[in-house]
C-alpha cells in the first residue's frame, strides 16, 4: 500500500488490491449518479506510462491505432496497441501532455507488459518510456465536481468522450486536493466508475482479455480510436482489411442480467444454450443495483439476438438488451 492509498484508508476508504469503495453499495448508485455536486473517484486500477522525447509522436504513430500527429497539446483520444495479427495487447486513453510528451492511461495490470512491448521498438527512436504511476494520482470526476478543483493543484486534466474528466495530480499534492473536495463532492469507488464506463460503451482490455479482440470488436471505430488514414502501425493490415474487405462477425454489446452469486469476470467465455462453441467473451461488468448486473460483452450476431446465454458456467434466460450511446459504423 502506497502513501496515497494509506491516506485514503485514513479517510474511510476500503481498499482491496486496486479496487476501492467508500462504503457505498449498488443501492446507492442511482442517487450518487444524480448527485448535484458531482462525484469523484480515485482511479487506483489505472496507471500512467510516460512517452517523452523528440521522436515521441513519430514513435507512437507507428505503434498504436490513434492518429498521434493530429492530437494537439491538451487533447486526448482512445487507442490501442495491437500485435501483428491485429489483436489488442492494451487499450488506453492517449493524452498529449506537453510538446514531445505523451501519457498513456491504462489498466495497471498492463503497464509493465506494454512498456516491455514498446521498448523493443523504442531503441530506434529518441524517446523515453517510463511508468509514472507512483508519481501521479488519477482522479475521475463526473457532474459538477470538476468545477471545485483548482487548476493550480492539478498537473494535467483532460475530458473523456462522455463528459467525465480525468485529473492528474502529483502524489505530493493529492491529499490536499482530496481534503479540499471531501466536504462538497461525493467520493465513490471503482465499481461505480466502471458502471459509467459500461453505460458509455467504453470497453477496455485487461490482463485476462489480452489478445482476445481486434479493435473493431470493442467498437473502437465508433469512438474515434482508430485512424484509417494515417498509414502503417503494428496490426494495421488486419484492422484495415476488416474495414474495407472483411465482415465483422463479433462486436461489443451492453446487456443486463440478474446479479449472480459468483462474480462474472473479464475474459469469461459466452455460449448459446446447449452448445459448446464459444460465441463471445465478457469485456467488463458492474452491478447497477442489488439485483442486476450490467456488462459489456463481445458476441456474434446469433448470440446477440438470443434471449438466453451461458456466461462462464451460469445460464441466463432473460437477458436485457441495453443501448450504447453512439452509432456503430
Amino acid at each position: 500500500m502506497n502513501d496515497w492509498q494509506r491516506y485514503l484508508s485514513s479517510q474511510g476508504a476500503v481498499i482491496n488490491d486496486d479496487q476501492i469503495h467508500f462504503h457505498e453499495s449498488p443501492t446507492d448508485f442511482q442517487a450518487l449518479l444524480a448527485e448535484d455536486d458531482g462525484i469523484m473517484s480515485p482511479l487506483l486500477h489505472q496507471g500512467l506510462i510516460s512517452v517523452k522525447g523528440p521522436d515521441a509522436a513519430r514513435f507512437l504513430q507507428g505503434q498504436i491505432t490513434s492518429d498521434v500527429l493530429q492530437l494537439a497539446v491538451g487533447e486526448s483520444t482512445s487507442g490501442a496497441r495491437c500485435n501483428a495479427k491485429g489483436r489488442m495487447l492494451a487499450s488506453f486513453v492517449l493524452f498529449h501532455a506537453e510538446n514531445q510528451h505523451f501519457f498513456l492511461q491504462l489498466h495497471r495490470s498492463l503497464i509493465t507488459p506494454l512498456i516491455d512491448e514498446l521498448a523493443k521498438y523504442a531503441v530506434f527512436f529518441k524517446v523515453e518510456l517510463s511508468d509514472i504511476s507512483d508519481r501521479y494520482c488519477l482522479l475521475g470526476s463526473a457532474g459538477k465536481s470538476d468545477e471545485k478543483i483548482s487548476l493550480t493543484d492539478t498537473a494535467y486534466q483532460y475530458p473523456l468522450a462522455d463528459g467525465r474528466k480525468i485529473f492528474i495530480v502529483s502524489a505530493e499534492k493529492v491529499p490536499s486536493v482530496w481534503e479540499a473536495l471531501r466536504d462538497t463532492v461525493k467520493p465513490v469507488g471503482t465499481e461505480l466508475w466502471q458502471l459509467m464506463d459500461i453505460r458509455s460503451g467504453l470497453g477496455h482490455v485487461e490482463v485476462d482479455t489480452v489478445d482476445l479482440f481486434i479493435p473493431q470488436m470493442l467498437n473502437f471505430q465508433a469512438i474515434g480510436a482508430i485512424s484509417f488514414k494515417k498509414g502503417c502501425y503494428t496490426g494495421q493490415e488486419v484492422v484495415a482489411r476488416m474495414k474495407y474487405l472483411g465482415r465483422l462477425k463479433r462486436r461489443m454489446y451492453r446487456i443486463g442480467v440478474p446479479a449472480p452469486k459468483d462474480r462474472l469476470l473479464p475474459g469469461m467465455p459466452c455460449y448459446l444454450q446447449g452448445q459448446n462453441q464459444s460465441v463471445g467473451h465478457v469485456v467488463s461488468t458492474a452491478r447497477c443495483d442489488t439485483e442486476r448486473l450490467e456488462m459489456l460483452v463481445v458476441l456474434n450476431e446469433e448470440a446477440a439476438g438470443s434471449d438466453g446465454l451461458v456466461i462462464g458456467i451460469q445460464p441466463y434466460s432473460a437477458i436485457e438488451k441495453l443501448s450504447i450511446p453512439y452509432e456503430i459504423k
